[in-house]
């Protein structure tokens, strides 16, 4: 429980700093687990080139990271433009530190939870975006492996990090609108989307809800 709490800790200062940043505020003197001044500064610069929503995307990648069990380091960065099919995008790259354990989740599991629980969500934190392109673009690397609890993933995780995974999502503005005014479900959205697995092309399904203890039927 203690970690669960750290984890949404961290995650919560994460995107409080940033928030700063994307505001034009100072760079505090204090910041959270995984952020220095180096990287505040870093994040500054992307506020100058492609607008305050593109630092707010790259705290909340980082920040649902963080929050979805990351046990190694947690980077984010802005690619910058790629040209595809005519259209521009903006493309951010995120190093989740997640190892998803194989004998919880196949390959699908993982690309559907990384989509709802990281991307998705992350674009579900605006009523809209303003990026100077036609496109979101985002490269998600995480790794898998078998594994019994996350005391024996720690265990062994500086000889045995897992395999790593590159998932890319190309989404087009339009259609991300859609989503952030309700008229479209993360599953109508990522179906719309451009995503590939280690460059081969990969329908997502989307990681349905969690039912609430109100929901879950009477044994």
């Amino acid at each position: 429980m203690w970690k669960s709490l750290l984890r949404r800790t961290s995650a919560v200062l994460l995107a409080s700093s940033i928030a700063g940043v994307a505001l034009g505020e100072p760079l505090p003197h204090a910041t959270p687990r995984g952020m220095n001044p180096e990287m505040l500064r870093a994040l500054d610069d992307v506020r100058r080139q492609y607008g305050n929503d593109a630092v707010m995307i790259e705290g909340f990648l980082m920040g649902h990271a963080i929050e979805n069990g990351s046990v190694q380091e947690t980077a984010v960065s802005v690619v910058g433009f790629e040209g595809r099919k005519d259209k521009k995008y903006l493309v951010f790259k995120l190093e989740t530190g997640i190892v998803y354990n194989d004998r919880e989740l196949d390959a699908d599991a993982r690309l559907g939870r990384t989509w709802t629980r990281i991307v998705e969500r992350t674009l579900r934190r605006f009523s809209r975006i303003d990026v100077p392109a036609d496109g979101l673009g985002f490269v998600v690397r995480y790794a898998h492996k078998p594994y019994i609890d996350e005391a024996d993933l720690r265990s062994h995780l500086r000889e045995a990090p897992g395999e790593p995974e590159d998932v890319t999502f190309y989404l087009m503005s339009e259609d991300v609108t859609e989503l952030m005014a309700s008229r479209m479900s993360g599953q109508q959205l990522v179906d719309k989307a451009d995503v590939s697995v280690n460059g081969d092309s990969r329908r997502v399904l989307a990681e349905k809800a969690e039912p609430t203890p109100a929901e879950q039927q009477p044994q």
